[in-house]
């Protein structure tokens, strides 16, 4: 929002009678940034603000304002002299089990126009009954000066504008009214636009100010009151009412295997675990254990893993189907003894569990199954993994419509971004030949000597380019990814145009609008990074990749604790934050584990003696576990006591000693009680964040020490020079061979050559 500094004087009355007529025709350009996200776009998380703050801007009746391809979409303001004065009341509405907030970032509107966007989420099981905005604001004293206000628009549809004013620098709070007719299931925008103007004694001058801001706190929300309604055992409601909104924490849900804890039942409760652990909020205090453990949890919700072998009595008797010998699972919604809901997973063969836990992690899937029963068939997921292997082979070349599903459009003067939210997952970093190619076309009444176009990758400036009159139908600039953007990561790719005009005057002309748009066939190429990070830092490496489990083996002791599974369960819920289906996810008994097989990215939990895994890589650790396995050694870098060493628990990560190319996790302490220090850390999502380095020892108080063990250029992609010798060696031998013998026969020619130089010099005597 911008006022202009100029010096004010008094207006006649027929000069504000024609500055009042000629403010009712403008307009403020309103955004739908969520109305142009595509399939394959990320959505930003429902409890947070998107960083794009589409510049909402002046219009005028005659700017493009129609809905067709390719071309502008432009909603109307009222006028700050028509604007109401806020509302500073709270609505009143009948009360309700259940209601949810979503906050706001602090933000700052400055600028002739200026807008900023917050996304809500609306749960399909949510039977809302009222949504409603609180804002609590400042306002800088220039508002004295100008006519002001701020609008707000529901999913691009305006619902209310209120005029702006200063009190004495104290805050501000308005409420605003959300019509229930302007809101959707799923997710929803607010946009809150800001609108200020100037007057001298000739009618306006528009200038920039920064000196004219509206300040939104953080203190700001979204409020939905909703009544949940009955899931009706229907498996299309899941995740609900297994985890919902108003238990964020998923409090009282327990994943339950079978007492043999199979490893396709093992494999398939950990994907759920990480799936369900994407709607957790601070705390994840879902419970992993085995059947006969769960009568000491008191469960509200429970998910049951199992062979159908393995399954109890007590739990076949209330399934509505029994599973058949081909190999097939049932997903069987119903209630338990106590009348609590029950999710049954079972099958006769145990490497059908985890395809019966992708088909309940992908929502097209899971959407088709209205009742409470569902039958998956063997070898129905992999025409899935099969499309997303071959999406693999031709990913990472997208347009602005794979992404957003069409252009996209600039209106007005002055500074505006927008923002393109890349379907990249949050492990994505980018590899050197990133490239963008936009095509764009723009008004020709600018002033093109201060005119341009800047592309950023998340805040770093790309490139940019100045527009020109005679590109103005269409302009096109292709640039590379330049080289210290290489290898860093971003969610979104920033694109500002700068439009400026000359002489802009407060009654506009329609010359006097400029507009800009990016075409939908523009395209990005963003390949990514092949190298690997063993840290902590990184969160996903090596465990997940493009947003599925990479490739992970869990080993797990040969009688498996709660704890252990609770664990190996908030640690794969930390690396799979995504938690996409039909990732690589198995799962093996440490008296099973070959180290031929161990091709894999390895996590493990236990005790030295508890898991023999732990005891066969103990000399690979930085902290190695004493001989009778109550504490650990000190080492270089760290000296530990012997108090202290036997009451800790020790993340570390591990080049693996099984494959070039892999990562190793071990989590480990002396007993149970130690493992919970870990359990207990990683159940916290802030203390995560905490994380650093390849190596984190928590104390029984939750302090840790982070420690760094591993260097740098020793985790790579490819194969060093020296292993690629040794898996080359047949080859390496077949070359040396080749090039003596070659040597050889160029040194045997030399010879003769030489000794038939030296026969006819003889003859020739």
């Amino acid at each position: 929002m911008t006022i202009l500094t100029d010096k004010h004087k008094k207006k006649t009355a027929g000069q504000r009678k024609i500055s009042a007529a000629f403010l009712m025709l403008l307009f403020i350009v309103i955004t739908n940034p969520l109305a142009s996200y595509g399939s394959n776009a990320n959505v930003p998380e429902p409890a947070q603000e998107t960083p794009q703050e589409s510049a909402q801007q002046e219009s005028q009746l005659m700017t493009p304002a129609v809905q067709k391809e390719d071309q502008l979409h432009v909603l109307p303001a009222a006028d700050p002299d028509s604007a109401q004065i806020p509302d500073q009341n709270e609505p009143v509405y009948e009360p309700v089990s259940h209601t949810q907030d979503t906050f706001f970032y602090r933000k700052t509107l400055k600028g002739i126009y200026s807008s900023t966007d917050l996304y809500f989420y609306v749960e399909d099981y949510w039977d809302t009954k009222y949504v409603y905005v609180k804002i609590q604001y400042d306002v800088s004293q220039l508002i004295e000066s100008a006519a002001s206000s701020v609008t707000f628009a529901v999913n691009d549809v305006p619902v209310q504008s209120y005029k702006l004013e200063y009190k004495d620098g104290n805050s501000q709070i308005l409420y605003v009214k959300i019509p229930m007719d302007q809101v959707h299931t799923g997710f929803n925008s607010l946009s809150v636009s800001a609108y200020a103007r100037l007057f001298d004694e000739q009618g306006c001058v528009d200038d920039y100010s920064d000196a004219n801001w509206l300040n939104i706190a953080d203190t700001s929300y979204i409020r939905c009151g909703y009544e949940s309604r009955d899931p009706e055992h229907r498996i299309s409601y899941y995740p609900y009412p297994f985890m919902a909104a108003y238990e964020p924490t998923g409090k009282g849900l327990v994943i339950a295997v079978s007492d043999e804890a199979a490893s396709g039942e093992v494999a398939a409760a950990m994907s759920l675990m990480a799936d369900l652990s994407k709607h957790t909020g601070k705390s994840n205090d879902i419970e992993l254990c085995r059947i006969s453990d769960l009568k000491n949890y008191h469960p509200s919700e429970t998910l049951l893993i199992s062979d159908y072998n393995n399954l109890p009595s007590e739990y076949k008797d209330k399934m509505t189907k029994a599973p058949d010998s081909s190999g097939n699972a049932i997903v069987n919604f119903i209630d338990d003894s106590n009348s609590k809901p029950l999710l049954i997973i079972t099958s006769n063969d145990d490497s059908s569990l985890m395809e019966a836990a992708d088909m309940l992690m992908d929502e097209n899937r899971r959407k088709q199954e209205t009742g409470n029963l569902a039958v998956i068939e063997k070898g129905s997921g992999e025409l899935a993994v099969n499309a997303a292997k071959q999406s693999d082979m031709t990913a990472w070349n997208y347009t602005l419509e794979d992404i957003m599903g069409s252009g996209l459009s600039y209106t007005g003067p002055f500074h505006q971004e927008k923002y393109i939210y890349l379907p990249v997952s949050k492990d994505f970093v980018l590899a050197q030949g990133g490239k963008a190619v936009l095509k764009f076309r723009y008004s020709e009444n600018l002033d093109f000597k201060r005119s341009l176009v800047t592309v950023f990758w998340g805040d770093v400036p790309c490139a940019s380019k100045r527009l020109s009159q005679e590109k103005a139908s269409g302009d096109e600039l292709t640039f590379e990814m330049p080289g210290d953007v290489t290898g860093t990561s971003a969610s979104s790719l920033k694109i500002a145009f700068d439009l400026e005009i000359p002489d802009l005057l407060c009654t506009p002309r329609q010359s006097d609008m400029p507009w800009a748009y990016v075409s939908r066939e523009s395209a990005i190429f963003l390949p990514p990074a092949a190298d690997i990070t063993l840290s902590f830092d990184s969160r996903v490496s090596p465990f997940s990749r493009n947003g599925k489990f990479n490739d992970v083996l869990l080993i797990l002791s040969d009688e498996p604790t709660s704890v252990e599974l609770n664990l190996l369960g908030q640690t794969l819920a930390m690396y799979g934050g995504e938690a996409k289906p039909y990732g690589t996810l198995l799962v093996k008994r440490a008296g099973e584990f070959n180290g031929e097989d161990g091709d894999y990215n390895i996590i493990t939990a236990g005790t030295l003696k508890g898991n023999a895994f732990i005891s066969q890589i103990n000399n690979n650790l930085a902290f190695k576990f004493t001989q009778d396995g109550a504490s650990f050694e000190s080492n270089e870098q760290l000296v530990l006591s012997r108090e202290y060493a036997g009451k800790i628990g020790i993340m570390q990560l591990l080049k693996s000693p099984y494959s070039l190319n892999r990562g190793l996790l071990v989590l480990t302490g002396s007993s149970d009680n130690t493992l919970m220090n870990l359990l207990d850390f990683l159940r916290d999502s802030s203390k995560r964040e905490e994380l650093k380095k390849d190596c984190v020892i928590v104390d029984a108080s939750q302090n840790i020490t982070a420690l760094k063990f591993i260097k740098a250029e020793e985790v790579k992609e490819g194969p060093t020079l020296a292993e690629k010798l040794v898996r080359n060696k047949r080859s390496l031998v077949f070359t040396a061979i080749a090039t003596s013998t070659m040597f050889f026969m160029l040194l045997a020619v030399i010879i003769i050559l030489l000794r038939m130089r030296s026969y006819r010099k003889k003859n020739e005597e």
